[in-house]
């Protein structure tokens, strides 16, 4: 059926749009309806979402004991707290009728400074997908969890967030000695 709906939206996008005037005109109560169910769709899920990243904000708060985690307005997970610049973002991929189908994780650098700086231990901790570079930004994707694993996420959260931690402050902490 689904098959059905594709071909059918694919006709109207080959069709001149005068052609299908008419078509509009006589079916603009069917095709209003149409569109109110589709943003009802959209509505639930993003409502669900959002509902799951607060969820998620909150046991990630508590187990990194870091309150700087936001979420975007609940459209992602988010971290920034890091010297130099990195973040850490993840988000959720609907599916046919999923709202949480996956949450997908991402490493964002916003130049290539920060990128070094981080690189070379990010690039042999998460060896799956290899870097994208977008403009100045390079950004990695760390990870594709089943949306209802809540256990799988809350762990690749942390571990990107110790992996960072640790490499910001090895960095720029001094060597302490007791001289």
């Amino acid at each position: 059926m689904l098959h059905h709906y594709t071909d059918l939206i694919r006709k109207f996008d080959a069709v001149p749009i005068e052609k299908i005037a008419s078509f509009f005109h006589d079916n603009a109560d069917q095709i209003d309806t149409l569109i109110q169910l589709y943003q009802a769709y959209n509505k639930h899920i993003l409502h669900a979402q959002s509902n799951r990243i607060q969820e998620l904000k909150q046991a990630i708060i508590s187990i990194t004991a870091d309150d700087a985690w936001s979420d975007m307005e609940g459209l992602e997970l988010v971290y920034e707290d890091f010297s130099p610049a990195m973040m850490i973002t993840g988000g959720f991929a609907s599916g046919a009728g999923e709202a949480l189908h996956t949450f997908n994780l991402f490493l964002t650098a916003p130049d290539q400074l920060s990128w070094s700086h981080y690189e070379d231990q990010i690039i042999s901790r998460y060896t799956k997908h290899e870097p994208v570079i977008q403009g100045r930004r390079t950004i990695l994707p760390i990870g594709t969890i089943p949306g209802h694993d809540t256990s799988a996420i809350l762990h690749a959260l942390e571990d990107a967030y110790t992996l960072l931690s640790e490499l910001t402050v090895s960095n720029f902490l001094p060597t302490l000695t007791s001289h």
